[in-house]
């Protein structure tokens, strides 16, 4: 493996390691995702230079039961698959990463997010996207915990993880548990435990569920909720309109102590003077005894009805109340923090 770019970049009582901290908590959104492209290592360096309190890593199996860092099941727009593998998607055109051995996703050369049509950038303004920069490679999930503790180590930080199983329930009809093979990973280096600095995120309620009964999760654990669904391969619209009901939110806080919906799920907004209320979601989970996580602060795509970066943070922790936010620039994030005297 190659480390040119990246050496140059520089049960719910068990989780006191989050729980003690009243300052919002910056969780770096697939590492420094909005300058280096996403899940590379190089990207994860860039955001643990950051000093962010979490680094995000989404975790997807391949055909040799590898956990690798991946936010999408299809290698589509964001590496050079079809070049690389012309005749190896499905018949919905997507090229899977359940399809191919590691030693086939390692020849892959990860790029800026596409849209699509595999041409036009999803943001424009980001690194350039190029299939040329050959140390841009998709991650192990053990690589990146491995650069993470490493970088903790070097640098005399305590940064966490947070990695998210992509669709527990579609690699599940694959043949293989993802659920298990990352609760088993974090375990291995040391994060299952109470106090431990990490963060399992699972759009799914029979997920985590899962993790905190049966494979026997011990620090925090995030449920991931989108009113029309959270699985792009799975019919969960139902599951997650219920788990935006105070009876939803109430039966998944058994289980989880972070409670997680996009941030436009969070407020209404006034159609005249575009000012924002937190909905009753906000005070129900908290009532519950959650925390609240949501996604996602982009400075290049400000979420509507506000017209700033500064705009979103100041309702988002002040209306909203919000203790912890994804980033794609993440020492933005933590800049207006500081500035705001909140970190």
């Amino acid at each position: 493996m190659k480390y040119s770019i990246i050496i140059g970049l520089l049960i719910l009582g068990g989780c006191q390691s989050m729980s003690s901290s009243q300052k919002p908590l910056v969780v770096a959104h697939r590492g420094a995702s909005g300058y280096v492209p996403e899940h590379t290592l190089a990207s994860t360096v860039l955001a643990h230079s950051f000093d962010v309190d979490y680094l995000e890593a989404d975790l997807v199996m391949s055909k040799d039961n590898i956990l690798v860092v991946m936010h999408d099941h299809s290698l589509n727009t964001s590496t050079d698959v079809a070049q690389k593998f012309p005749n190896r998607q499905r018949a919905d055109g997507a090229y899977y990463v359940i399809d191919f051995t590691l030693a086939e996703l390692k020849s892959l050369v990860v790029h800026e997010r596409r849209k699509d049509n595999m041409i036009d950038m999803v943001y424009p303004d980001r690194f350039p996207s190029v299939d040329t920069v050959s140390d841009f490679r998709i991650p192990t999930f053990e690589e990146f915990l491995i650069v993470v503790q490493g970088l903790n180590k070097s640098r005399n930080k305590n940064i966490g993880v947070a990695p998210e199983v992509k669709e527990p329930s579609f690699h599940e009809r694959e043949g293989k548990d993802a659920l298990k093979a990352t609760v088993d990973m974090l375990t291995k280096y040391g994060y299952n435990t109470p106090d431990s600095k990490a963060m399992l995120q699972a759009f799914s309620y029979d997920a985590v569920k899962k993790a905190r009964l049966e494979l026997g999760w011990k620090s925090d654990l995030i449920i991931l909720i989108c009113e029309t669904g959270g699985q792009n391969l799975s019919d969960d619209k139902a599951e997650h309109e219920w788990l935006l009901t105070a009876e939803g939110i109430k039966d998944v806080s058994q289980y989880a102590n972070w409670y997680s919906p996009w941030v436009g799920t969070l407020y209404d907004t006034d159609p005249t003077s575009s000012k924002i209320t937190a909905k009753a979601i906000v005070q129900q989970a908290h009532d519950s005894g959650m925390k609240i996580v949501t996604w996602t602060h982009r400075t290049d795509s400000i979420v509507a009805p506000f017209t700033s970066s500064d705009e979103m943070l100041d309702s988002v922790f002040n209306t909203l109340k919000v203790d912890a936010l994804f980033s794609d620039q993440s020492d933005k994030l933590i800049e207006y923090l500081e500035r705001k005297k909140m970190r």
